[in-house]
């Protein structure tokens, strides 16, 4: 911590050196550009705009603006001959008896004398007075002899903007800049450690902080490391949980392969009963079992899926035409309504299976009588398919573990079911290396509706 906090104090200074060092530059740029007008520029701008004015024949009617502002000018050629001068100028004109000197000067005026009821003394006014040179495009010199009342950046009149809100802008501006530079020092870190945990809460296991983060010497590179330390022990956790699964079901089979043939033996010997019937079944069942155990560790080991082109409406139709056939014998309808598919590039087998596992479900529970509604279409996100059925259901709070393994909705999708919990983890894993999403839910008239989406990159 006392890292960081130095960090940012050493940040704030040099944050404060470069707002003025921006502050500086740009109002710099801007007396260049003559927005905004320095003293020191301001007498040789007014000299050259007097000369402008003459040129163009307006002179008479700026002299006026700056009579008014209470700024004298005179235009002196070469010859000292005077071109134009202001009445309070002629005066002070006529009594040098020596050459204008270009330079600046001091002047003001003598207490005089008035009479309002009484006499009393007008205080003496002080201002500036200037004489400039002026090289014109002809290359012809002329002077200008300046006097007023204001300050040197007041020689003229300018909008209030040009003296008061472009300085304030400039720094304003500077005061943005440094707050961005450290805005971005403090958060560009805290971005990053956010995109990591964005990455891992999507179930990217291999996220880790970017070594610019986690090698800090403060408190957020301590952050950055204790998260690297607790990703990796999950990590390393559901590595260890999947490696167990597959070893216990590669163990099992070995004895269970043993009990099957003792099962067969047994009925060669002494004839069929209920009691082989029984371990044959149980025997069968825990096959099955370990089977999709072993498909479901291989799929969470990344396979390479054999992505092919595919029509869309072909596989879904397949798939309720099994489900037809199974149910055949009930109530339970299957209805498709598809809109236009495009081909797509698919793994056959593993999203056939996936839809499978759903559609099976849906026809498990809905209610005799009722009909299990399987609908595709394309949009902007991607592709859609929605399988509704008309069943009980599920809370609301086991919505989002619905497709964990082993996980089983006790309410209403129970044990007495035979199912192993095992289908819809399945089927999440092969959405998800699909780049698809599945989820589920109620729907408000009864039932579950389960929603597949394909992004649009599986589109040819």
């Amino acid at each position: 911590m006392t890292r960081l906090f130095l960090k940012i104090a050493g940040l704030l200074i040099i944050t404060n050196l470069l707002i003025m060092l921006s502050a500086y530059f740009l109002v710099q740029w801007l007396e260049k550009e003559e927005l905004i007008i320095s003293p020191r520029q301001a007498p040789q701008i007014l000299a050259d705009r007097v000369m402008k004015e003459y040129q163009q024949g307006t002179i008479a009617d700026y002299a006026k603006k700056l009579g008014d502002h209470g700024t004298s000018v005179a235009l002196i050629d070469e010859n000292r001959t005077v071109l134009f001068t202001m009445p309070n100028l002629r005066r002070y004109l006529n009594s040098q008896p020596r050459p204008l000197v270009l330079g600046d000067e001091r002047w003001s005026r003598g207490e005089r004398k008035e009479k309002t009821g009484e006499e009393r003394k007008r205080p003496r006014r002080i201002g500036s007075q200037f004489t400039r040179e002026v090289v014109t495009d002809d290359s012809k010199i002329y002077y200008v002899l300046i006097r007023s009342v204001h300050k040197d950046h007041s020689l003229m009149p300018q909008a209030p903007w040009k003296r008061l809100y472009a300085p304030i802008a400039a720094f304003v501006l500077a005061m943005l800049i440094g707050s961005s530079l450290i805005s971005f020092f403090i958060t560009s870190p805290i971005r990053s450690l956010r995109r990591t945990t964005q990455s891992f809460g999507l179930k990217d296991l291999s996220a880790r902080v970017d070594p610019s983060v986690a090698e800090r010497k403060d408190a957020i590179g301590e952050l950055g490391r204790d998260f690297n330390r607790m990703a990796s022990r999950l990590d390393d956790t559901l590595k260890s949980q999947h490696q167990l699964l597959r070893d216990v079901s590669h163990e099992l089979r070995s004895p269970l392969a043993r009990i099957q043939v003792a099962s067969t033996l047994a009925e060669q010997k002494t004839g069929s009963s209920t009691e082989l019937q029984r371990i044959d079944q149980e025997t069968q069942r825990l096959d099955g079992l370990i089977e999709i155990i072993l498909r479901l560790t291989r799929l969470n080991n990344t396979p390479e899926l054999n992505f092919e082109p595919l029509e869309l409406d072909e596989l879904i139709d397949d798939v309720a035409q099994d489900a037809r056939y199974e149910y055949q014998n009930t109530d339970k309808q299957v209805v498709v309504n598809l809109g236009a598919l495009p081909t797509i590039q698919a793994d056959y087998e593993n999203l056939r299976s996936a839809l499978d596992n759903i559609v099976r479900n849906a026809m498990y529970y809905t209610e005799d009588g009722s009909a299990v509604t399987i609908s595709a279409n394309a949009n902007a996100s991607g592709l859609e398919i929605i399988v509704r059925d008309h069943g009980p259901g599920v809370p609301e709070e086991h919505l989002k573990r619905l497709f964990e393994p082993f996980f089983r909705s006790d309410s209403s999708r129970n044990e007495k079911t035979g199912s192993n919990g095992v289908g819809l983890a399945i089927t999440h894993r092969i959405i998800e290396l699909h780049g698809g999403k599945v989820w589920a839910k109620n729907a408000e008239n009864g039932g579950l509706v389960v929603t597949v989406q394909l992004p649009p990159s599986v589109a040819r």
